[in-house]
């Protein structure tokens, strides 16, 4: 089976004014619930009805009367996940803090089919427990009709309420073109290809709208001296509405992006590069309207893509000779200083060598994973780094090479 997550969207026009406020109701008691279970998690279960809600430097009692109990108990087990991951991460040696109490809620979990919410297909509804009324949504006919449903999502953003719904789906075999490509991610061109394909750039600046947003709001900020009246919110959804409408864009561009690359190759191999680091370094804002590492990490769990580890000197490495070679950032073109060998492009010589170097270890390792597995492409990327961490400063890489 085939996990997909399909998002549908409510119809705000047949959404009355007290459907609206049952709605916003339910957010804010989910938002009232999990910050009473963060304050005491042995005092509350999901069976409790009410909560205790701090208002300015006292205590009132609050009565849940739309979240139902199913609902309360995705709200705990979500705050133990997070209480989890917050742990693993202070055991792999980084900087937390602790589970901080939410100001807004803006997601709430419908882990049950046909229990915390229905889907009418022939009606074009959802209900949603706690709720009379099913809501009118609009792409229900996104789902297969031999679709499983599983759980779903029920999220409120600026531009409209939305369901996330997960449904498994029948694997079909895919039928992919005999070739093999290596990619290189770099800030001119943002994928190069090592088979002469064209470079894709995926680049979406900020908007028009989102700086006249930005303008009003913080010109009307200016002129009431920071005091925030309902026009602020107003204008702060408008900006919220825009920024979204520019994350759409770029996301869309990078899934097509990535459609394209898997489906036109059975081999694909790119460098774990630190997309990151590019943005704390020179090249913050053009990796801020990139899709670079969005890109990266949908092709990182892809089947057939291929990770090398970001140790390896692609960049610098000489496919004739082994040796390294410095260059500065405006040299476009590649020269060995050992043994004379030119490329015109160093990102188009760096795709190659990191082609090339993906195969070898994979061909190490094709005896204990399948090509088609997920675990043989962390299992490269893992033998890579074992072995390149105790190679020598990479003077020669054939030298090492030879030990894989």
């Amino acid at each position: 089976m085939v996990c997909r997550c399909f998002e549908v969207k409510i119809d705000r026009s047949k959404l009355s004014k007290k459907r609206r406020e049952e709605v916003n109701l339910l957010f804010r008691e989910a938002k009232w619930f999990r910050n009473a279970f963060i304050a005491d998690m042995e005092g509350v279960t999901y069976k409790d009805t009410t909560v205790k809600v701090k208002v300015g430097d006292e205590f009132e009692t609050r009565d849940i009367t739309l979240l139902g109990s199913q609902i309360r108990q995705s709200i705990i087990h979500g705050v133990k996940e997070s209480l989890k991951s917050l742990r693993a991460l202070k055991e792999n040696g980084k900087k937390v803090g602790r589970l901080r109490f939410k100001s807004v809620c803006n997601c709430i979990e419908l882990k049950q089919y046909h229990v915390t919410y229905d889907i009418d297909m022939d009606r074009s509804c959802i209900r949603v427990q706690g709720i009379k009324k099913p809501f009118r949504v609009r792409g229900l006919e996104q789902i297969p009709a031999d679709a499983e449903i599983a759980n779903c999502k029920f999220i409120r953003k600026a531009s409209g309420l939305y369901f996330h719904i997960t449904c498994f789906l029948p694997k079909q075999e895919k039928i992919l073109p005999d070739r093999s490509v290596g990619i290189d991610f770099g800030i001119k061109d943002n994928l190069t290809f090592s088979d002469g394909s064209a470079p894709v750039n995926v680049c979406v600046p900020e908007s028009k709208g989102i700086k006249l947003a930005s303008r009003r709001m913080n010109k009307a900020l200016k002129r009431s001296g920071g005091k925030k009246g309902s026009n602020h919110y107003k204008r702060r959804n408008d900006l919220r509405r825009a920024y979204e409408k520019n994350a759409n864009r770029k996301k869309d561009l990078a899934c097509k992006t990535v459609h394209d690359i898997v489906n036109g190759y059975n081999f694909v191999a790119i460098q774990d590069e630190m997309i990151g680091n590019w943005h704390k370094g020179l090249f913050g804002k053009e990796v801020q309207h990139s899709a670079m590492g969005v890109i990266k990490r949908r092709l990182k769990n892809s089947p057939n893509v291929y990770v090398v580890s970001r140790s390896f000197p692609s960049t610098q490495i000489c496919p004739v000779c082994g040796k390294l070679t410095r260059h500065s950032l405006d040299k476009r073109d590649y020269d060995c200083m050992w043994c004379g060998y030119h490329h015109n492009s160093r990102d188009v010589k760096a795709a190659e060598v990191i082609l090339e170097e993906a195969k070898k270890i994979y061909s190490s390792l094709s005896g204990r994973e399948s090509s088609e597995s997920c675990a043989g492409q962390a299992l490269c990327s893992e033998t890579v780094d074992q072995f390149q961490g105790k190679a020598p400063p990479m003077g020669s890489y054939a030298r090492y090479a030879g030990s894989l």
